[in-house]
């Protein structure tokens, strides 16, 4: 197992915060997430959690949240972004993973899923872009999205990170795939 590594951030970038000026932690997700994952599954609409999941979740069972945790931070890895709540406990707001494909070692395939109270912030492309940034730290040259057709908000994210992303129908899905040497630049 690789240890985790900062490396990816770079020094001088800026501490994302929400539009209420609250600042956004990102970090590895690690075993100690797994209360804020259910945490944050529980926080997301039927119709947010079938457009992650295809189908509608409300918990998950310990191996799923052994498997979603237990990242070895090269093949499997995810960032998770909190915030500090008013009363001063953590909040999930999002979570983002990519998983090496086997059979095309520089091909991950990604997920994405934000908490309904943080959508359309720009938590997404935070996290996408700081997800990119780890693939290409470890030799991922390219992110594989499979989405429902009908999910706009992450066809939107995908289609406008990259330059030519390359949209293709594979059954009920679309397949879109982002060359991360095309990423645009952060606006």
């Amino acid at each position: 197992m690789l240890p985790f590594s900062w490396s990816f951030f770079r020094p001088a970038e800026p501490v994302p915060t929400l539009p209420d000026g609250r600042p956004l932690r990102i970090q590895p997700v690690t075993p100690a997430a797994k209360a804020l994952l259910v945490r944050g599954l529980a926080a997301v609409s039927p119709e947010s959690s079938h457009r992650r999941f295809f189908t509608v979740r409300r918990q998950f069972s310990d191996a799923e949240l052994d498997a979603l945790t237990n990242l070895d931070g090269d093949s499997r890895f995810a960032l998770g972004a909190t915030v500090r709540a008013v009363d001063g406990s953590v909040d999930p707001v999002g979570i983002a993973r990519y998983a090496r494909l086997a059979d095309a070692p520089a091909v991950a395939e990604i997920a994405i899923l934000v908490v309904d109270a943080f959508q359309g912030q720009g938590v997404g492309r935070v996290l996408l872009r700081r997800l990119a940034s780890a693939a290409l730290a470890r030799g991922i040259a390219r992110f594989r999205g499979i989405v429902q057709p009908d999910n706009r908000p992450i066809i939107r994210l995908l289609t406008r990170l990259a330059a030519e992303p390359r949209v293709a129908p594979e059954g009920e899905f679309l397949t879109i795939d982002i060359d991360l040497a095309a990423l645009r630049p952060a606006a």
